[in-house]
């Protein structure tokens, strides 16, 4: 069965400052995942989407075991309907 569902999150990546640009690329190279905000002191802003859940909260886990990261928070979730995720909102 499939699902027709889109799930967008976006969440904080706290890494230490000598493993911010590791982790930045290893981040960017991940798909369906962008960087929408860095800070020198050890941030990563993160949005991804996929149609599977369970891979997203995969990525945040997998996230954390990278060298450097001290943790990934949940900032937002949301859930859209595949098929309409693209049409302009009224």
């Amino acid at each position: 069965m499939e699902d027709n569902t889109l799930h967008i999150v976006s969440f904080i990546v706290h890494v230490k400052p000598d493993a911010l640009a590791a982790t930045a690329q290893w981040l960017a190279a991940q798909p369906n995942c962008d960087i929408r905000g860095e800070d020198e002191a050890g941030k990563l802003v993160v949005v991804a989407e996929n149609s599977n859940e369970k891979r997203l909260l995969g990525l945040m886990d997998t996230v954390r075991e990278q060298p450097g990261v001290l943790d990934a928070a949940l900032v937002y979730h949301e859930v859209l309907a595949a098929d309409t995720a693209d049409d302009p909102q009224d």
